[in-house]
């Protein structure tokens, strides 16, 4: 029994000793969460039907990843409303996160796009808004639709970028101020447009608090670029992934560029 007694007691040693190393060392299933994702789609030039392609493709990519945050990283001087629409459908589907980073400048088209997303971060001297419809020239370039019909296009438009905005936590007033002329803004006793004028704001402005709890006009702030985003994202630590255009779609964007050249020259 004493021998017994004493391997017993040898045996619990080693079986302790044993076990130390592993403590000391950490091993074991690891319990910490995994880190967040995060995919960055370029809106970029013109919004015309190439760029289709390009936010189709990051959103599906981000989707089948599972990604939590969608950042579109935005420098833009707008472009067709229809593109526009569908783009801001295939925004929509994504079930995360949606954050547009204006880089630079998000006019026209760029500022629709902008309300369909949840949060609006602008960088150092960048603009948004500049929202009035216009009319192609067949000549090339843009001019003001006039009449009856720019009051039914203003209307239009209005509404859809009214209803994303209201959807995603934006003031709605800004919105029509961007898009309409005859809306007046005025915030606090202190009128940010004035009737007859279409709203542009840079990032300051869009930064500024209003009303009783103040809350920004429109954007959520002001960062130098897309890692200082995700630091004020507390995302710092996320796996960020950017989406770039394929070959052909940096060619499908360049033959639209030059489509009205093309057809000069055919004629």
């Amino acid at each position: 029994a004493p021998h017994m007694t004493k391997w017993l007691l040898l045996l619990a040693v080693l079986l302790t000793g044993l076990a130390v190393p592993d403590l000391a060392c950490g091993a074991g299933p690891t319990t910490g969460a995994p880190a967040k994702k995060v995919y960055v789609v370029p809106i970029r030039e013109d919004i015309m039907p190439p760029l289709v392609y390009v936010v189709r493709r990051g959103v599906k990519e981000a989707m089948e990843a599972k990604a939590d945050v969608l950042v579109l990283d935005m420098e833009t001087n707008g472009g067709r409303v229809d593109v526009t629409e569908e783009i801001i459908g295939i925004i929509g589907k994504f079930p995360g996160q949606t954050v547009t980073f204006v880089n630079k400048k998000a006019f026209s088209a760029g500022a629709f796009i902008s309300f369909a997303t949840q949060k609006i971060y602008m960088a150092p001297q960048s603009v948004i808004g500049a929202a009035a419809p216009v009319m192609a020239s067949p000549t090339g370039g843009a001019q003001e639709i006039g009449g009856t019909m720019e009051v039914k296009a203003s209307s239009a438009i209005s509404a859809l970028v009214r209803a994303n905005a209201e959807k995603n936590g934006h003031n709605p007033a800004v919105a029509d101020a961007m898009v309409k002329k005859t809306s007046e803004l005025k915030l606090d006793d202190k009128v940010i447009n004035e009737k007859g004028q279409i709203l542009t704001l840079t990032d300051q402005e869009a930064a500024r608090e209003y009303g009783k709890p103040g809350k920004p006009l429109l954007s959520a702030g002001t960062v130098e670029n897309i890692e200082a985003l995700l630091q004020k994202l507390n995302l710092g630590a996320a796996q960020m992934k950017r989406i770039e255009p394929s070959g052909m779609e940096k060619l499908a964007s360049w033959i639209n560029t030059i489509a009205p050249v093309l057809l000069i020259i055919g004629i």
